[in-house]
């Protein structure tokens, strides 16, 4: 330091603001709390349905046995929507399956109808499986859980309903059989289903090429 020179004032430190961590607990308490209160709900679903029985005279054990699948399909949907991941994804699709086929027994089971299964399936597998991706991808903003689900429920669709005009109208599996008309209309939709099918995969062919 030079003669003369006044002594540099010393710097104040600056204080240091420490953030306040955000709680991890938070999220974790919501997705607790809305699986708590669909669960309720649901009990609250299944206590009206057994008082209804009650007094309706509704025979559960041979009408109601169905929803001793579609119930644990339904709490397998509300975890899997509250949870993240592929866990949550695995759950998603297994809830929505358990639960469609148990929607499709409840009406076999009132109709007396078991044989609708030669085709019912395919609202299972792909149809099930896609909307459980749908459910999933709506709850986690997961865009493209919703497209491809959306194509294997639109898949799904197409399948039961080429089955059911064929093991319906075509064999009458049901005791119903088509008309010539009616045949004759059935068939060409089921044509021009087929033609677009083969369209769109040619043009998707062409778009995305190898």
């Amino acid at each position: 330091m030079s003669e003369g020179a006044p002594p540099s004032a010393p710097v104040a430190p600056e204080p240091v603001v420490s953030e306040s961590p955000v709680p991890m607990s938070f999220s974790s308490s919501r997705s607790r709390v809305r699986q708590s209160t669909i669960l309720g709900g649901l009990l609250v679903l299944i206590g009206v349905i057994l008082l209804a029985g009650q007094f309706v005279h509704l025979d559960l054990g041979h009408y109601g046995w169905p929803f001793f699948i579609i119930v644990p399909g339904a709490a397998l949907l509300v975890v899997a929507l509250a949870s993240r991941g592929v866990i949550g994804e695995g759950l998603a699709i297994a809830g929505s399956t358990v639960t469609v086929s148990g929607l499709i027994l409840l009406y076999q089971n009132a109709t007396d109808h078991f044989e609708s299964w030669s085709y019912a399936w395919a609202l299972v597998f792909p149809g099930a499986v896609g909307s459980g991706m749908i459910l999933y991808g709506l709850a986690a903003g997961r865009p493209g859980n919703v497209r491809a689900g959306s194509r294997l429920v639109a898949i799904g669709v197409v399948l039961f309903l080429l089955g059911a005009a064929f093991f319906e109208g075509v064999l009458g599996i049901g005791g119903y059989n088509f008309g010539r008309s009616t045949g004759a209309v059935v068939g060409a939709v089921i044509i021009a289903l087929g033609a677009l099918l083969l369209v769109a995969n040619l043009i998707s062919g062409r778009r995305n090429p190898r």
